[in-house]
């Protein structure tokens, strides 16, 4: 009888599939792997930002309350001994002991605190921050008062229980001097007709003469999505004080400076706002800036 063949499969075929299988699997580990770190880390950057956000606010409120007792004095015996007793609960020892003294019963003028805002915040070390703040005093001496505005750097201990310390103190820092940069007014460049120049013009008069006490359902007629809110002001329209209608790209933009009478203090505002346009039934204000 005939002999039936015999299939013989090489020992390195089979390695050959399995080093494959082995390639196949390891790659879609891989892939798996990378997309589950990339998540975590998002996550941890996260946490750390919202963190370091929560630091910061407690952070500033603490040293608003420092500026606050630092800042602020009366030359009275029991206005001196009251002030250092509050300065306790935010310096050491050491600070306590090189100010006192700084003020005196014979010290002719005294402070109070009108405002005081935090300019920066940075971090040190892990748990040490440069706070630079302005505070703004009213100085008396006698019967004359004067304000004054000062800005400050101060350095703060946190410790891991979030409890706080200053351990430098107050030290003067310059107040910014002017920018040279110039603003310069935009102009119409022509790129809109007279015509619908026009028709903007008595668009816009019409809108800001009734915006300040317009409710939010009378401005949906003028307004997309509330990009002016309702602001219930107490204002009379009293023209555009400078405007220009230009083209940016398919966009039609509106810069104006708007006069306002003001009837609860007395005075002219001037708002300025950059409005994108558009036309359909009848204009409306698309985007404000």
């Amino acid at each position: 009888a005939e002999e039936m063949p015999v299939l013989k499969v090489s020992p390195n075929r089979n390695w050959i599939r399995l080093f494959w299988v082995l390639l196949v699997v390891s790659i879609i580990l891989g892939i798996y792997n990378n997309f589950t770190s990339v998540d975590t880390v998002t996550v941890e950057k996260e946490t750390v930002v919202e963190e370091k956000l929560k630091d910061t606010n407690a952070l500033e409120s603490y040293v608003k309350g420092f500026a606050g007792v630092y800042h602020a004095w009366g030359n009275t015996d029991r206005e001196i001994s009251k002030r250092e007793k509050a300065l306790e609960k935010y310096l050491p020892e050491t600070l306590q002991l090189m100010d006192r003294g700084m003020i005196t019963t014979d010290c002719p003028t005294a402070a109070e605190v009108e405002s005081v805002d935090i300019w920066s915040v940075k971090d040190l070390t892990d748990t040490e921050y440069e706070v630079t703040y302005c505070v703004k005093q009213r100085i008396s001496e006698g019967e004359q008062t004067a304000d004054q505005s000062n800005v400050y750097q101060i350095a703060v201990h946190r410790d891991e229980n979030g409890k706080m310390l200053v351990v430098k103190n107050p030290t003067a820092y310059a107040l910014p001097g002017k920018s040279s940069y110039e603003v310069k007014a935009k102009e119409s460049d022509g790129s809109i007709d007279l015509k619908t120049q026009t028709q903007i013009e008595d668009f816009l008069n019409t809108f800001f003469k009734l915006y300040p006490q317009a409710s939010a359902k009378e401005l949906v007629y003028y307004v997309k999505d509330g990009v002016l809110p309702a602001i219930g002001k107490n204002y009379v329209y009293d023209g555009l004080a400078g405007k220009a209608y230009y083209m940016e790209g398919d966009q039609t933009k509106a810069e104006v400076y708007v006069k306002y009478l003001d009837q609860d203090l007395k005075i002219t505002q001037i708002m300025q706002y950059k409005l994108t346009l558009e036309k359909g039934d009848n204009w409306k204000i698309m985007e404000a800036e």
